[in-house]
């Protein structure tokens, strides 16, 4: 996937911070890099990844999530 395509699949936002024009990125899922840097990527996709997937969707369908940078994820 391009890089565009992944910052619309993992729902990335330009987000200001409030300090003059300065924003962040922040996303609703966790681009490739964080989930790979997390040792998450292991060749397949495991229960335990699907349980963290589904209870991230149910937060966000409840309107409980929020959006997190690179650092909070």
């Amino acid at each position: 996937l391009t890089n565009k395509e992944m910052v619309i699949i993992c729902g990335v936002y330009y987000v200001y911070t409030g300090s003059g024009l300065q924003g962040e990125n922040q996303s609703w899922w966790p681009k490739q890099n964080i989930w790979e840097g997390r040792g998450l990527n292991i060749g397949y996709w495991s229960n335990d990844c699907e349980v963290w997937y589904q209870n991230r969707l149910a937060d966000i369908k409840a309107g409980k999530a929020k959006l997190k940078t690179a650092a909070e994820w």
